[in-house]
């Protein structure tokens, strides 16, 4: 080998190096950020943004100085106390002054009742357990000596049960709305006086999940209807012999009727998702996991892609570094996308294509280019060349918004109603069995749902639980969550 061929051999040798120890490097500061730093996705100041201590004696270079950023002067407004709301049960406790108090300093003459100063205070009061006591007369024939009758008792959510439907419906909003795991909840019940082990409220959950099964499945072909879906899908825990395997929780967003259907599988199969979207057409936002690849195989099926999913990407890379880069200038382009869209957002969907492609489509044009521009110069397994290839590659599904006025650029709504699972696991750990996940996904459609129509999942839930027993096929609408909400006045969840 000529001095030549080793010296090329060795540059080679040194950029696969460089290349690796710039993936390894990023590995760790996402570690040290998993592990001490914050999850939000926000850069403030950039320098000295990871001062952690893992590993800090195996830097070679002094940290730079940080910037100083000068913040102008501002006038800050005088926070104001929002009013309690009316719908509230007032307790009134009158303070009156003595008669002594009530004579005039003055004359000597006794002061009238002009009016009164009023002050509100927020109190609270513990929840209460009560009994519904069902009193039905018997009546017997005294000529027949028989003949003995009775009133029906109402039909209720578990027949033979000892729960009624407000029970019930704390129970199910305290574990999916709040992340109160049954346990909790047992030891709540028992400062009242009520002893219940947490499997009975297992069963009690199961129990309503059946119930509302056929709710749940008007609901998933109410949200089939749309043309356009928001899906995504975490990890659930699922118990079995040994210790617990990872299932999956799949959400499906209508963005038109706001309404959300979840499903549960035992696996990640890309099956699943097509065996829920058998038959449906139109614009599906997702991320880009493989297991739709199938779905978009079908034209009926268009594939649009997330650009907070892109932005993150550039966001990891960018939060740990010392000074500006590429990565920050990818950042602030996205910003102006989402700013520009932004202003849009008021319009209605034709008016807002239309002016997508006078405002927006020249900066993602830009982007694209400057992508084609740095994309080549990077080492391809660097986590920037990775970034960019992501975006590169799915370009086509993140510029579809362009379409369709009414597509959106990113999949939070789906994140946002995967959230609770996120949150509430690491309370409750893990679903105990296939039939518990499946009740999971009835109730969490039922009660983010609520959410999306900012009405009280506990209301909703009890109203529910009380008429759906004695309900028509015929009412089965009128029970779900936007039918529900239509009718009655919203209530903070």
């Amino acid at each position: 080998m000529t001095l030549t061929e080793e010296l090329a051999h060795a540059r080679v040798e040194i950029d696969v190096l460089k290349a690796n120890n710039e993936h390894l490097q990023f590995q760790l500061e996402q570690l040290k950020r998993l592990i001490y730093g914050h999850r939000a996705e926000r850069i403030d100041t950039l320098a000295g943004a990871m001062t952690l201590p893992l590993f800090d004696q195996l830097a070679s270079t002094p940290a730079a100085a940080p910037d100083v950023t000068t913040i102008p002067h501002h006038v800050r407004q005088k926070p104001t106390r929002k009013p309690i709301p009316d719908h509230l049960p007032r307790e009134i406790v009158t303070l009156d002054l003595t008669q002594a108090e009530k004579a005039c300093p003055c004359c000597g003459g006794e002061r009238h009742h002009i009016g009164d100063a009023v002050s509100e205070k927020l109190d609270y009061v513990p929840a209460q357990l009560s009994v519904l006591q069902y009193r039905r007369p018997k009546y017997a024939c005294s000529a027949c000596e028989g003949q003995i009758t009775v009133a029906p008792l109402p039909l209720q959510p578990i027949e033979q049960g000892m729960a009624a439907p407000g029970l019930l419906a704390h129970i199910i909003v305290s574990k999916w709305a709040d992340h109160l795991p049954l346990n909790r909840q047992a030891g709540m019940l028992k400062r009242h006086g009520i002893e219940l082990s947490p499997n009975t409220l297992g069963d009690w959950v199961l129990a309503c999940g059946a119930l509302l099964k056929p709710l749940h499945t008007r609901l998933c072909e109410i949200v089939r209807h749309s043309d356009i879906l928001h899906t995504d899908d975490t990890i659930v825990p699922l118990a079995q012999k040994g210790g617990t395997k990872q299932a999956r929780a799949w959400v499906y967003v209508d963005p038109h009727t706001r309404l959300a259907a979840y499903d549960f599988s035992e696996t990640r199969a890309g099956e699943h998702p097509q065996a829920w979207l058998k038959g449906w057409h139109g614009y599906l936002m997702a991320d880009a996991y493989s297991g739709y690849d199938a779905l978009y195989a079908n034209s009926a099926i268009r594939e649009v892609a997330c650009w907070a999913h892109v932005r993150r990407k550039f966001y990891d890379i960018a939060k740990p570094a010392p000074k500006r880069g590429l990565a920050h200038e990818a950042i602030d382009r996205i910003a102006a996308l989402y700013h520009a869209d932004n202003a849009l957002r008021e319009l209605l969907s034709d008016e807002r294509r239309r002016r997508r492609a006078q405002d927006t489509r020249p900066l993602l044009d830009d982007f694209k280019c400057w992508l084609d521009l740095h994309h080549p110069q990077l080492l391809p397994k660097s986590p920037l060349a990775q970034a960019m290839a992501y975006a590169l590659r799915n370009w086509a599904a993140l510029i579809r918004h362009q379409e369709d006025g009414r597509l959106r650029l990113d999949n939070n709504l789906s994140e946002q109603a995967l959230r609770p699972i996120a949150v509430g696991r690491g309370n409750w750990l893990f679903a105990g069995s296939v039939r518990g996940g499946q009740a999971a996904a009835v109730l969490l459609s039922l009660v983010h749902s609520c959410r999306l129509w900012e009405v009280n999942p506990y209301a909703y839930l009890k109203d529910v639980l009380t008429r759906y027993p004695s309900a028509k096929p015929v009412d089965l609408d009128h029970l779900l969550p936007h039918r529900w909400a239509a009718d009655r006045p919203a209530i903070p969840c």
